[in-house]
This record gives C-alpha cells, structure tokens and sequence, in this order.
C-alpha cells in the first residue's frame, strides 16, 4: 500500500516538471526572421466573363429550329442509313462511322451493330478557339481539312472550299471512276450500282469526271473550277445560307434568297430548272435503254470475274439491251460488256442523275457532258 501512495506522489511531481518546463523559457528567444522572396510577376488583365456567346447558339431558343428542320431532311431521313453497319458502307452512311472515319482516318473494319442518322454530333465536335471576336465562330464544325477525291484511281485531285463546306466534301463524291477499256477493247460492266453511286456533287461543281475519250466533241468542255458557283460560292452558301425560318439551313434545300446577289429579278424556281437540258437528259436516257451489249457469266477464272456470253453455237453473242434502263422512278446501270462510248454516255447519264441538282452544281459542265454524249450515241 505504502509503495502505491508512493508511486502517485511522483507521477504528481513528473507531472508538474513538465507543466514548469512547457511553460518556461527554457527553449530560448525566437530566432531572426528569415529573407524575403521575390515579388511575383503581375498578370495580364482579363477580359470579363460571360455566357452571351454561348448561350446565343445554345439556348433551346436557338437548337429548337435547328433539329425541327434536320428532322426533315434526308441526312436524317431516308433507307441509306440502314447500309450503314457495313464497314465499306460506314464512313458515309452511318454517324459513328463518320466520326470515327474524321477523327482516326478509318472505321471500325468489323463494321458497326447499330446505324444511326448523321445528326448533331456528326457534323460538330468542339470549338478550336472560343475568341469569336477576332477568330469567328467555327460553330464546332467537326473538320476544315481539304478532303482528296479518294475512291478514284484515275485521277489525283484534292478539293479545298476554304470553309465548312469541305466538312460536305467527305462524302458527297464520286465513289468509282469514269469507265475506261477493260475487256477486249470495250467496258466490261459488272455492277447494278455502277455509276458515280449518289454522291457526285463536288466533281461537278468542280468540273471533273466527265467521260468523253471516245467522243468527237460537238461541244468544248469547260475548264476544272470555271464555274461562276465554284469560283463565288460553296455547299454551305448555297445549302445553308439565305434561311429566315430559324433552321440556318439544317434542311439543305437552298432558300433562294441569297440566289438574288447573282440572278437579280430571276424567281428562285426559274433557275431550279434548265428545260432543255433536262430534256436532252431525258432524250439520252431513252437512247441508252435500246443499246444492244453482249450479255456476261461469271467465272472466277476470268479477269473481272466474267466471261462474255455465246450461245450455243459458240461464236453469236447473247445479247443485253440498255446499258441503263429504267425500273420504276428509279434508273439503273445493267450489267453487260459495252461498247466504251456507249458507257461513257451511260456514265455521264447517270453522273447527272446522281447530282441531284439538274444541272444546277455547274450548268455548262453539264450541258457540254450531256450535250456531247447525246450526240455521240445518236451518230
């Protein structure tokens, strides 16, 4: 007991030794303070913040318009878009494969399970500078770059509207080449989607992939970018531009508007339409359904992968009448060996057809294209 008392005693005086000594001056003064550091360097004034410019294109106010009028037009409407799982279709034909063909320069090579309409997301990404003041808006054009006509062999070209417009030029070009002699002299045709397949609207504004190598020309064609809506407009200008509905053009169906600038007085319809040409277009269709070819069997032997047909006496060809004919509202390129200056016509037949815009995209290149092929297959 006696040692336990004596025990707390000196836990009592440890405890007060250190109270003393936590409260003395034993650990000395506080030592000199240490030397200044250097002054920062100031910071440039900013400009003050606001959501102004951001609001004006991104309030519903402003998207609303926009997606009512994309919901009407043929990049979101229409059965192209179900070819779109394909990997050889996808780059075009389906949203996630165009982002992924902008961004990586290809797309998925196993294709894709779902195929989406072209909407928002495919034509736009992210702003390159927010300085709209000295910079402009780039409205997140999703890309500026200069785009090669890249599916042809025959011939090098690379188109550059200096804006937007080129965004366009990824998909609305020709997808094959103009026909040349492959088959003992002639052309050897062996697809139903043969043809500049839907999208020749840049190489016509341009003024490039007409067929006339065979043709005595009646008619002179017009030099690569002669054309007045080449020289002074562009797929956005036309497309896009001159809108009061609030759509900014999400239809793509030329207002008419800012036509006036150039065809002053002119109503808008008027120049939609170009009778005689249309009609020499249509002069020319009918030629080309009476062509008389030689029909063609597949063999995996053969270059090509076909072999002209005979009957049975080995030696008369089995006919195919029309280069192209006519199924429903629809034109359509049959499959046959030609004669090259029959199916350069059929070319120019169908690139005029596939343009979509009678002629409109570059009216001389394609009155002297059609012009000539119709004189060439009536001779």
């Amino acid at each position: 007991m006696k040692n336990l008392k004596l025990l707390g005693y000196l836990m009592i005086l440890a405890s007060a030794l250190l109270c003393v000594q936590c409260t003395s001056d034993a650990i000395g003064p506080p030592g000199a303070d240490g030397i200044n550091g250097i002054d920062g360097i100031d910071g440039i004034d900013g400009v003050d913040g606001s959501a102004a410019s951001c609001i004006a294109c991104h309030a519903n106010e402003k998207r609303d318009p926009i997606i009512e009028a994309w919901s009407t037009a043929k990049h979101a409407t229409g059965s192209s878009w179900g070819r779109g799982t394909r990997a050889s279709c996808a780059e075009c034909h389906n949203n996630e494969g165009f982002i992924d063909y902008i961004e990586t320069g290809s797309v998925n090579p196993d294709g894709y399970a779902v195929s989406n309409p072209l909407n928002c997301n495919g034509c736009h990404g992210s702003h390159r500078s927010f300085d709209f003041e000295n910079d402009g808006n780039d409205y997140a054009v999703r890309t500026l770059d200069a785009v090669p006509l890249r599916n042809l062999d025959n011939i090098d070209y690379t188109i550059d509207y200096g804006n937007a417009s080129n965004t366009c030029a990824n998909c609305h070009q020709p997808r094959t080449d103009a026909p040349v002699a492959n088959l003992e002299g002639k052309f050897l045709q062996t697809s139903t989607h043969w043809g500049p397949h839907h999208g020749p609207q840049t190489a016509l504004l341009e003024g490039l992939l007409g067929a006339y190598s065979t043709f005595t020309l009646v008619e002179a064609i017009p030099a690569v970018q002669a054309a007045a809506h080449r020289q002074g407009s562009s797929c956005i200008e036309c497309h896009m531009g001159g809108t009061t509905d609030g759509s900014d053009g999400h239809t793509w169906t030329p207002a008419g508007n800012n036509c006036a600038t150039c065809h002053p007085g002119v109503p808008f319809e008027e120049l939609k339409v170009m009778s005689d040409l249309i009609a020499d277009w249509e002069t020319l269709g009918g030629i080309l359904e009476t062509v008389v070819g030689q029909a063609v069997i597949e063999d995996s032997t053969a270059v090509g992968g076909y072999i002209p047909l005979f009957e049975a006496d080995g030696t008369t060809p089995v006919p195919v009448v029309g280069i192209v004919i006519k199924d429903g509202d629809d034109w359509e390129p049959q499959v046959g060996l030609f004669d090259l200056k029959d199916a350069e016509a059929a070319w120019n037949f169908l690139y005029f057809y596939e343009d979509k815009s009678n002629g409109v995209h570059n009216p001389n290149y394609a009155k002297s294209i059609i012009t000539n092929s119709l004189a060439n297959v009536q001779n």
